[in-house]
């Protein structure tokens, strides 16, 4: 295997980025297919919310904890005997099968029968079903986290950034062919539809982690399983740890939704197609550096190579950092603008343009320490300390919760309100995390980090002249002072005015970046 470098990680990270790239290209055509076929009606959200609800394991036994936990003990497996690692890939890989066939099955027994007994809401009865419906999805999207973790440890990056398509081409297909089909009728197909592509996005790295496990020796990963072997074993309990901290931002995610749909009947919509922007730079960005970074960090500890581990993590922070920075500002300044030309057609209005935009405004506020933390964690992760990150998440998810409670069923602010919750609650994780950091100081980010700022805001200055000079003033100034913004009506325009202000901000903040920063 090539030795770890920043040059190495850096080509990690850039096929990462390039495959996540082409495949959230394809989920933003998914996500632009139900807007126009679906727009924000409370049938879709219902759909969210269910999605959200089957899904509520993923993180914790597909590409969250498992991963986390997974990548430092193969790792060191794989340093004494890789054909040990790849049987302990196969016990996990039919452990993990049975746990949540097993999940699965009793889950839909007890949705099934609560449904058959109880007395509720059609609109709680909606999301039930549809989670009922999406609960074998979970199986698929379980078992593609476990090898697209596998894959990472070969520095295999492309197949399991693209595996996606899969899942995003069956979710549009299905939007688009119920297109003319009534909300309440089309969710449960749809939901069909969103299982089948994610057995998809599990069968396109089969392949590729069939092929490492005959290079490891094992020809026929079924025979031979051990279940209670003594590496299976000594999996548990960082796995456990890491489940801990996961499970409580999973079940944070699902109140999300809940709030939401207390303060709006589209309130779980209007989050949704927020957040599927202000993901799209997080997925390009921070989770192609951290996916990147742990296996190299976990070998670097394992050599007991401090500089080495130490240079890795600066590297990361600082790319980082140059990169996520600006994104916060052209969320608040572009990001109504991006929405309108992306999702504003068809059945997707002007007030759930405006709504979608004060969502995507408070997830803005925590774009910078989610991003941080993305990389922050690796580092722990990799001297297998879980127990400082499942702090910082559960103290971060508790505040969430209470300002949650707060906001909604208090002050009876609308669902951007849960936005903003979510966003100040990131900072909480972040600060926790880098206070407990050792290995770098503190003010190294914040220096970075202001640093960089001072560029974004002569960038955005850069785009408010534009907006004033050709385009009549700032849409985004419209909606904060409560006024109906002016979109042009042809899309190629309002391509071409984001394109001009996008173009304005990059010119701007490049050029002082590679001034001060990528020229030295």
């Amino acid at each position: 295997m090539e030795k770890d470098s920043h040059q190495t990680i850096f080509h990690s990270a850039r096929k990462f980025f390039s495959g996540t790239m082409i495949s959230r290209s394809t989920g933003l055509f998914r996500d632009m297919a139900m807007a126009f076929s679906f727009g924000t009606h409370e049938s879709v959200a219902a759909l969210f919310v269910a999605y959200r609800m089957a899904h509520l394991l993923r993180r914790l036994l597909g590409e969250g904890a498992m991963q986390s936990a997974f990548i430092p003990h193969f790792e060191a497996l794989r340093a004494a005997s890789p054909a040990r690692a790849g049987r302990f890939f196969g016990n996990l890989y039919a452990a993990l099968t049975l746990v949540l066939l097993g999940i699965i099955f009793f889950s839909g027994l007890a949705i099934g029968a609560f449904l058959s007994i109880s007395n509720i809401s059609e609109a709680n009865r909606e999301i039930l079903t549809l989670t009922m419906i999406l609960l074998p999805s979970l199986l698929f999207i379980c078992l593609y986290g476990l090898n697209a973790s596998l894959l990472q440890c070969e520095k295999e990056y492309w197949i399991p950034s693209l595996a996606p398509i899969g899942f995003n081409l069956f979710w549009t297909v299905g939007a688009l062919l119920l297109y003319q089909t009534p909300e309440v009728r089309a969710m449960p197909w749809l939901a069909g539809f969103i299982v089948c592509g994610c057995m998809a996005q599990w069968m396109i790295t089969i392949p590729k982690t069939l092929e490492f496990l005959k290079k490891s020796g094992i020809h026929q990963p079924w025979k031979g399983i051990e279940l209670r072997s003594f590496e299976l074993r000594g999996f548990v309990k960082p796995l456990a740890l890491g489940i801990l901290g996961v499970a409580a931002a999973q079940i944070n995610n699902a109140l999300d939704a809940i709030f939401a749909r207390y303060a709006e009947t589209d309130g779980p919509a209007l989050l949704w197609y927020s957040i599927r922007i202000q993901q799209l730079p997080l997925a390009l960005f921070g989770i192609a550096l951290s996916g990147a970074l742990l296996p190299p960090l976990s070998r670097a500890h394992e050599a007991q190579d401090i500089p080495k581990f130490r240079s890795f993590l600066e590297f990361a922070l600082q790319r980082t950092l140059f990169l996520i920075v600006p994104v916060m500002f052209v969320l608040w300044l572009m990001g109504d603008a991006g929405i309108n030309l992306v999702y504003g057609r068809g059945g997707f209005t002007l007030d759930s343009v405006i709504g979608t935009t004060w969502c995507l405004w408070g997830y803005a506020i925590g774009i910078i320490p989610m991003a941080l933390v993305l990389i922050l964690a690796p580092s722990f992760y990799a001297q297998k300390n879980y127990r400082i990150t499942t702090i910082a998440s559960v103290l971060s998810v508790l505040l969430n919760i209470a300002l949650n409670t707060y906001f909604v069923m208090f002050l009876g602010y609308s669902s951007a309100s849960v936005a903003v919750a979510t966003g100040i609650s990131a900072w909480l994780n972040y600060l926790i995390l880098v206070k407990q950091l050792k290995v770098i100081p503190g003010m190294f980010i914040w220096k970075a980090m202001a640093q960089t700022a001072l560029f974004a805001v002569a960038g955005s200055i850069g785009v408010i002249a534009v907006d004033e000079f050709f385009f009549g003033g700032s849409s985004a100034l419209q909606i904060w002072n409560g006024e109906t913004p002016v979109y042009a009506a042809s899309f190629f325009e309002r391509g071409g005015n984001f394109a001009a202000q996008a173009g304005a901000f990059t010119a701007i903040y490049g050029l002082l970046g590679y001034a001060f920063i990528w020229r030295k």
